[in-house]
């Protein structure tokens, strides 16, 4: 297999901030630690969100004899928030990234809850879950924020990742299904056109991991899947029978839309080479 071709055009720091963006609005699923409760409190049924004012936002609907009713509303509890996003593939469990960051969470009185649902300040998700019976709003500050994507470890600042995000981020959680399935609908020769075009530098993108994988079940072999799609590009999973590696395809203009994304995704497939078909 070839390496591919650095392109200085394909910015990793702009493509895990488009990623941590969208997570940070909703997508994947969060778990929360108060490490510093004696016992540590965890909660793993939760949503979050961005609210219109540009705050991280978290709801809850404990059971009555949960811990999380032992944290205070108005205290501020020292947390940890880790985020799972998970790809929209329905072959196989893929992670396409996670989230994690080092924070304060302080759950909201119920009337500064109510007036924020009033108010439509709230991610519809959050406003549902915060809205019921036994349900709980809460902020988190913090300063910095990590996230592991395919192409390694990457550190935001919070609050610049908060501003950029009151802006409707793409996809939305709504439309990756919808999107997921605009690559997938490619013939197979198509999605593996575009993954060599990247790897012999026909046009732009990146490998962005490789690794041996001995075994594996016989069914995902030779199979290129879509890990994710974003603003910025497509990122593709091959697995073989002797390695897993992922591609990045990038595109030429930044989507904002489904029709955006069709545009772009057949602009990759007239640049890439065009495939033998398989007999």
């Amino acid at each position: 297999m070839t390496e591919s071709v650095p392109v200085e055009a394909i910015d990793c720091d702009r493509t895990a901030r488009s990623m941590t963006e969208r997570i940070l609005r909703g997508a994947g699923n969060p778990a929360i630690l108060a490490y510093r409760c004696t016992p540590m409190i965890s909660c793993d049924a939760v949503v979050h969100g961005i609210s219109r004012s540009g705050k991280l936002v978290v709801a809850a609907c404990p059971g009555e004899d949960d811990p999380l009713w032992q944290m205070e509303c108005g205290e501020r509890f020292s947390v940890r928030l880790d985020i799972t996003k998970e790809s929209p593939e329905v072959q196989f469990r893929l992670v396409a990234a996670t989230v994690h960051l080092l924070g304060e969470l302080e759950w909201q009185p119920d009337w500064i809850t109510d007036e924020l649902i009033a108010a439509g300040e709230l991610p519809d998700t959050v406003s549902a879950i915060a809205g019921a019976p036994n349900g709980r709003l809460g902020v988190v500050e913090a300063e910095r924020c990590l996230i592991h994507d395919s192409a390694g470890v990457h550190c935001f600042g919070f609050d610049e990742l908060l501003t950029a995000t009151v802006e409707r981020a793409f996809p939305s959680a709504e439309d990756e299904f919808d999107a997921h399935h605009v690559v997938m609908a490619l013939s197979d020769d198509s999605l593996r056109g575009i993954r060599d075009a990247v790897l012999n530098g026909s046009i732009g993108g990146r490998l962005c991991a490789r690794k041996s994988a001995l075994g594996g079940c016989p069914h995902t072999w030779n199979q290129v899947l879509c890990a994710d799609v974003d603003r910025t590009g497509i990122t593709m999973l091959t697995v073989e029978p002797t390695e897993t590696y992922s591609v990045f395809a990038a595109f030429e203009h930044e989507v904002s839309t489904l029709d955006d994304l069709c545009r772009e995704v057949e602009g990759l497939v007239d640049s890439a080479p065009m495939r033998l078909p398989h007999i």
